[in-house]
């Protein structure tokens, strides 16, 4: 048996290293922290207001009536709820190995790297099961995009942009586009983004636009491109790179910014318990001395969840 570990110690100082770790590996790696926009809370489990369809769709009459009184109207609300998990990985940290490697690299450091990658990896997986569990309505696209010389993928991602726009009254300036890598690379190959491109981005190869660029051809919010895989393959046998989201299927979404209030309109949500740590991720260590190691641990609370009724926020797209 081990004995008690001594007292456990948030360290601020690998906290605010994971992040500026958090946010480069979430704008560069992964999606779910735009897919998903952060709102930090401080309870653990509780409901909210969320719109319901009928505010949208639904004429009122606002003509002043004869007695000089006005026609009232009253919003239409549903109940969202969450119900925070935690979730959390250590690292044990050898003392002979961390004086070792003492001049090459910090261990606390990169134990918290490993430690924050595995946990935004996690936190992906779950943001992709979200959407993909959605129960969203599908639309195929007119012709598949592998079909460069007759696909449409702008007249099909305009379509979307126009439905959600009917159902909820958002702009395609509050709408994202969120598209698997290799869709995303069929993209550019097709015909009518070649031709397109050609008086928007001049001098630029197409096959080499980026996301941001594509976002402007199209006069969206962003484009985000979920390019995060990882090895489905156990240890010790051949690595199997697996895509954490699914290849011909995309979502148009109106998605809020991270920490706008809850009743900004928003596909789905992250929301994070802040019981332990207002802003910063949660790192924390302790001693294990049988061990004759310090215990890097990261964790956090968090529920991922899907807002307002089914397709009222998102669009599915299907390239097949």
């Amino acid at each position: 048996m081990l004995p008690e570990s001594t007292s456990i110690t948030f360290r601020q100082d690998l906290s605010i290293l994971a992040t500026e770790f958090d946010a480069r590996k979430a704008a560069g790696r992964f999606a779910a922290s735009r897919v998903a926009p952060k709102f930090g809370t401080g309870i653990k489990t509780g409901g909210y207001p969320i719109m319901n369809r009928e505010n949208f769709k639904k004429r009122s009459d606002t003509k002043r009536q004869s007695n000089g009184a006005y026609n009232r109207i009253t919003g239409k609300f549903g109940k969202g709820t969450f119900d925070c998990e935690e979730h959390g990985l250590e690292y044990p940290i050898d003392d002979a190995k961390a004086a070792e490697f003492a001049q090459f690299f910090s261990a606390e450091q990169s134990a918290m790297e490993i430690l924050r990658y595995q946990l935004l990896l996690d936190w992906e997986v779950r943001a992709s099961a979200l959407y993909s569990g959605g129960g969203f309505s599908n639309t195929n696209v007119t012709t598949a995009w592998s079909t460069t010389g007759s696909a449409v993928p702008f007249n099909d991602i305009q379509t979307g942009l126009e439905k959600l726009e009917d159902l909820n009254g958002a702009g395609p300036e509050d709408i994202s586009l969120v598209i698997p890598r290799a869709d995303f690379r069929e993209l550019l190959l097709v015909d009518q983004v070649i031709d397109k491109s050609k008086f928007t981005n001049p001098g630029i190869q197409p096959a080499f636009l980026n996301a941001m660029q594509i976002a402007a051809m199209l006069g969206i919010k962003e484009v985000i491109i979920a390019r995060s895989s990882y090895d489905s393959k156990e240890e010790g046998i051949a690595e199997s790179m697996t895509q954490i989201w699914t290849a011909g299927v995309m979502y148009l979404a109106v998605l809020a910014n991270e920490n706008d209030s809850l009743e900004i309109p928003s596909a789905a949500r992250t929301i994070i318990w802040q019981a332990d740590a207002l802003e910063l991720p949660i790192m924390e260590s302790y001693r294990e001395e049988k061990l004759r190691s310090t215990i890097v641990r990261s964790r956090d609370h968090t529920d991922e969840v899907l807002q307002g009724e089914t397709d009222l926020f998102v669009y599915k797209l299907t390239n097949t």
